[in-house]
């Protein structure tokens, strides 16, 4: 082994933060909804932030306004509520979905494939 036997193995790899789809991510990140005319389509989990002007959540917002330019019909979304890292906000979003579906129907979140 020469000089740079370490070259290839990064030492700072182990340093990284987390992408923020990883469970393993520590950050804010909410549960949000979004509702439509029909009542909630989907409840969701990002770390995206939410916008300086009001406090919506980007992603959902982007989301809403993908379904208003797709079916015309108007879809609103709220933070359900915030958390200091995304497995808290998985497993609360998961709770949320399935307490959802007992309520009101396996039928119900047509935007929810999974109860994820």
């Amino acid at each position: 082994m020469g000089i740079n036997s370490d070259f290839g193995r990064s030492s700072f790899a182990a340093k990284t933060i987390p992408h923020k789809n990883s469970l393993d991510y520590v950050g804010e990140t909410h549960v949000y909804r979004v509702k439509g005319p029909d009542g909630t389509f989907k409840i969701g989990e990002s770390a995206q932030g939410v916008r300086v002007s009001d406090g919506a959540s980007v992603r959902a917002e982007q989301q809403a306004r993908r379904l208003t330019r797709e079916t015309g019909d108007r879809f609103e979304t709220d933070i359900r509520k915030t958390f200091p890292d995304k497995a808290s906000a998985r497993d609360y979003e998961t709770r949320l979905i399935e307490r959802f579906r007992r309520m009101y129907g396996d039928d119900t979140l047509p935007g929810n494939k999974t109860n994820r």
